[in-house]
């Protein structure tokens, strides 16, 4: 898997913050992407790239994850995502700065190998994490059937 960097400016976004269970991820990219495509439009707003989840932090059991849209500009009337409730929509921010980026291929339940390589090249190169990781979702399963055709970029925010 080739890992690459890239310089990226912050980007605004629409999204909702929430703690499931590992095996309920699926179910709550389901609820809450639709519920953020509504709001963007409710506030004139234009998706600016693909959806995404950012992961806050991971354990065995469950993910404490952002799940979100890029948009073209922040909605001023929504709460931040640290001031919103669990669940609640809200503003956030992809970080801007230097980012360690690797591209899957194929079915999400192969991304943790993705993760895996991008720690370990991270470390490799002697750099430090910024911030929670994120992916975001190129191909997604509204455009493609084959789960084989999906592209994920997994990007990790660099010191």
């Amino acid at each position: 898997m080739e890992i690459t960097t890239r310089t990226v400016a912050p980007q605004p976004t629409i999204a909702a913050r929430t703690t499931a269970p590992r095996d309920r991820i699926g179910d709550l990219f389901g609820r809450y992407l639709p519920e953020v495509a509504h709001e963007i439009a409710d506030h004139g707003r234009q998706p600016a790239g693909p959806a995404y989840g950012r992961y806050h932090s991971t354990s065995d059991e469950e993910f404490d994850v952002e799940i979100g849209i890029p948009v073209n500009a922040p909605a001023a009337n929504l709460r931040s995502i640290d001031e919103a409730e669990r669940g609640e929509l809200a503003t956030s921010e992809l970080p801007g700065g230097e980012i360690a980026v690797a591209v899957h291929e194929g079915p999400y339940d192969t991304l943790p190998q993705a993760f895996e390589a991008i720690e370990r090249w991270i470390e490799e190169q002697g750099r430090g994490i910024a911030g929670p990781p994120w992916e975001s979702y190129v191909v997604d399963t509204s455009e493609v059937d084959d789960p084989s055709q999906l592209r994920t970029e997994v990007c990790w925010p660099l010191e």
